[in-house]
């Protein structure tokens, strides 16, 4: 079995300067994939290739025993995530083939294992997605979104003019797909039952992204036909598991800010009788993935915990939470998951902490009346190079005490040099969500970079994160701008008074959530002296006006399961909106955003700089073309970390 360890023996190249450029060399491993019979795991490995601006993410398969990771796939194209047949001989995946027909889109691929021959299954004008088998092996289930693009010259709106996403199968040796569920409808998330002839399907009866937030879940035969509600949800739900035998429904809850990336309460629904247990009632930590174990009665599940994550195991019948593993961060950046085996005697995850992500497996081993254990394994080492040779700076948890008695989790990352013996300039690092969070992962990037560069970098799980259970979470929905902003301070004045950062020099930075966190900072406090927001909300009503998720800030700026109207509730739209209190900003202010961000609109961005601008306060406001919510671009991702560093050396020095 091959293993990667670390060595002892120092080398000419060890100590090398982590730059903005060092993320390009860098390959990051997702979406590890056990195969049924346990003895293989494919996943995805992404890399910036030379002569290319996008980021690229193809298929590599490793044995478990004893082979070499390899790649899968080869040539110009782009991999969806892999789904096993559950002979374990096939895998089927979603792929975007440039110089084939449907280039355009992904289409639905096939690779048999034995002989290693691929062909394309069907195409779809608009592409596929979210690619599974059947149990029984007979069918692919996928989705696909309904309808022609509609046009741009003009661009019209009116209520449902989106297209809806419709789940699809296709026989394993036929070419043409057959639609599941009808057109009206989107299909979020889907399970097929365990005898293959029904889904559980996450659906909402509209069509746009804001949507998400109002879905409910369903069941719809897999030959097709009318979905039949059985939930009545307030918030969210992902995670979707059948139990064994087919009686009850398994599924994670919560309010998230963002489809897909969320953790809360683990719910049972019975089929037999309709009845919805609530499993998992004040738990502190927040699950996002479960699976049930053969023996039809416990549950398999992963989540946020704190700055890790935690696998537990779930007892139905006695509602016992059992810890199986801590501290061991598994998943992809903003989700924690694994694949198992049919018998759950083995999982794939990706792990990162001392490297970057590359793919491990677990065995877990059961014995009589005690809880598994689970034996860690690693099967990648795509980075060697950054690993043995990168100069890594250290990162350090603290906790610290803020208002309403909570107390807060954060890292900090600490400069490897200082200047002088005075202690180091500080950057706070909001997350976005609000219900993200930040995690003990190997951050190679930014905030690597800003330490390499002589900051020390402060990054809270303010109220809101994950991690931290669902009254956690719910704590800063109603309260935007209000304690999590006191749980950032809190943060600084716990290092400031320790002596460990200098209070005189102070910065803040984020995205998304943390870019509106970052106005919102500098209009109620003068203490920091240069901040960075990157696609942050300035104003709520015109954020609402134009956003694709209205329902966010509906929710978040109500009460729980009590959304606002922007109409009716004009007050609370204006309390909370960073321009209402732009005249008190002193702090110079570099403003970056998509172009194109569907989620916040670079109308946000401008709102703030014009106001900035007109009391002659330093700013300036940086829009890259063709991007959405994140950048994409290769040239847009350098010049977007060395602003950052020129702005904070500009203002901090």
């Amino acid at each position: 079995m091959n293993t990667y360890t670390q060595s002892g023996i120092q080398t000419s190249l060890q100590g090398q300067a982590i730059t903005p450029e060092t993320f390009l060399s860098v390959r990051t491993a997702s979406n590890a994939r056990i195969s049924p019979d346990g003895k293989k795991i494919a996943f995805q490995v992404g890399e910036w290739l030379p002569g290319e601006d996008k980021y690229r993410k193809r298929l590599w398969i490793t044995d478990v025993a004893d082979g070499n990771p390899e790649p899968l796939t080869r040539g110009k194209r782009q991999d969806g995530p892999p789904a096993w047949s559950p002979d374990s001989r096939t895998i089927a995946f979603a792929s975007k083939v440039e110089g084939e027909k449907g280039n355009n889109h992904f289409q639905l691929f096939v690779q048999d294992m034995q002989t290693g021959d691929e062909r394309q299954i069907c195409t779809l004008a608009n592409g596929i997605s979210n690619v599974s088998w059947s149990p029984d092996g007979k069918r692919i289930a996928f989705c696909s979104v309904d309808g022609e693009a509609p046009p741009q010259d003009p661009q019209v709106q009116y209520q449902g003019v989106g297209r809806h996403t419709r789940l699809w199968t296709v026989r394993r040796d036929y070419d043409i797909a057959e639609p599941v569920t009808a057109n009206g409808l989107t299909v979020w998330h889907y399970a097929w039952s365990p005898d293959s002839n029904r889904f559980a399907v996450y659906y909402a009866t509209g069509p746009d992204e804001t949507d998400w937030y109002r879905g409910q879940i369903g069941l719809v035969a897999a030959h097709g036909g009318a979905i039949h509600q059985i939930s009545q949800l307030k918030r969210q739900a992902f995670a979707l598991a059948w139990s064994p035998d087919g009686t009850r429904l398994a599924y994670v809850s919560g309010e998230w800010s963002d489809p897909d990336r969320g953790g809360g309460d683990i719910y049972i629904h019975s089929l037999a009788d309709g009845q919805t247990r609530n499993m998992t009632p004040k738990i502190d930590w927040s699950p996002s993935w479960l699976q049930w174990h053969p023996d039809n009665r416990q549950i398999l599940c992963a989540g946020w915990h704190g700055l890790s994550t935690r696998i537990a195991l779930l007892d139905e019948p006695t509602e016992n939470l059992t810890t199986i593993s801590d501290n061991f961060l598994l998943g992809d950046r903003g989700w924690a998951h694994f694949s198992a085996n049919a018998d759950l005697s083995q999982i794939a995850v990706t792990h990162s902490e001392q490297h970057p992500h590359d793919i491990w497996s677990g065995e877990l081993t059961y014995k009589d009346n005690q809880s598994p254990t689970i034996t860690w394994q690693r099967h990648t080492q795509l980075n060697p190079l950054a690993e043995e040779t990168l100069e890594m700076a250290t990162t350090e948890r603290i906790h610290y005490d803020s208002i309403d008695g909570w107390t807060i989790e954060a890292l900090v990352t600490w400069p490897k040099k200082s200047t002088d013996a005075t202690p180091p300039p500080l950057i706070v690092n909001v997350h976005g969500g609000p219900s993200g969070v930040w995690q003990e992962d190997w951050e190679f990037y930014r905030n690597q970079v800003l330490a390499a560069a002589g900051y020390a970098v402060l990054c809270p799980n303010i109220r809101g994160s994950m991690g931290r259970g669902v009254a956690f979470a719910d704590a800063v929905i109603g309260d935007m701008g209000g304690n999590d902003y006191q749980d950032v301070l809190k943060g600084i004045d716990y290092l400031v008074e320790r002596k460990l950062v200098n209070g005189e020099r102070v910065g803040i930075m984020g995205w998304s959530y943390g870019g509106f966190m970052t106005a919102w900072t500098v209009t109620q406090i003068k203490r920091f002296k240069a901040a960075i927001m990157g696609a942050g909300i300035s104003d709520f009503h015109s954020f609402h006006a134009q956003t694709n998720i209205q329902d966010w800030d509906m929710r978040f700026l109500g009460k729980i399961n009590e959304p606002v109207n922007p109409l009716s509730d004009i007050a609370i739209y204006r309390d909370h909106s960073p321009l209402t209190y732009a005249s008190q900003v002193t702090t110079p202010t570099l403003i970056v955003h998509g172009e194109k961000d569907p989620c916040v609109p670079v109308n946000q961005a401008w709102a703030f700089y014009r106001a900035l601008q007109e009391q002659e306060i330093p700013v300036e406001l940086i829009t890259y073309p063709r991007e959405g919510h994140g950048l994409t671009e290769r040239k847009h991702n350098l010049d977007y970390m060395q602003r950052v560093l020129d702005w904070f050396k500009r203002f901090l020095s």
